[in-house]
């Protein structure tokens, strides 16, 4: 009986553990100086998670981690980005979505929001 719950809790353990969520790249937009980019992205974590568009800064080599977006989280709607200069971005968001994050400063790069 001990040799079973031990092999069961192993096995629920195992499962319980793995990340579940994936990040599929949208688009991808550099700055002027080619220094950094803007990652948008979907983050899908199975059938209980809606349609979302999230976004993060990144330096232009780097590559997207599986991790939620650290700039800002929208959902049921898309999100325009466009670099004003080296150091400032503009997102447009479309009228009415909810915004469940949206940073002002992102790895050093300033994030300005407008509704369209």
């Amino acid at each position: 009986m001990t040799r079973l719950f031990t092999i069961c809790l192993a096995l629920f353990s195992l499962g319980c553990s793995g990340n579940e969520c994936a990040n599929e790249p949208i688009a991808e937009v550099v700055s002027p100086d080619g220094r950094k980019k803007i990652v948008l992205f979907s983050r899908n974590c199975g059938a209980t998670t809606g349609f979302n568009t999230q976004g993060t800064i990144l330096n232009r080599g780097d590559v997207l981690p599986n991790e939620s977006g650290s700039a800002f989280i929208i959902d049921s709607g898309t999100a325009k980005v466009s670099w004003v200069d080296d150091s400032k971005i503009v997102v447009t968001l479309e009228r009415g979505v909810r915004a469940f994050k949206k940073e002002h400063s992102d790895r050093g790069v300033a994030l300005e929001y407008q509704s369209k």
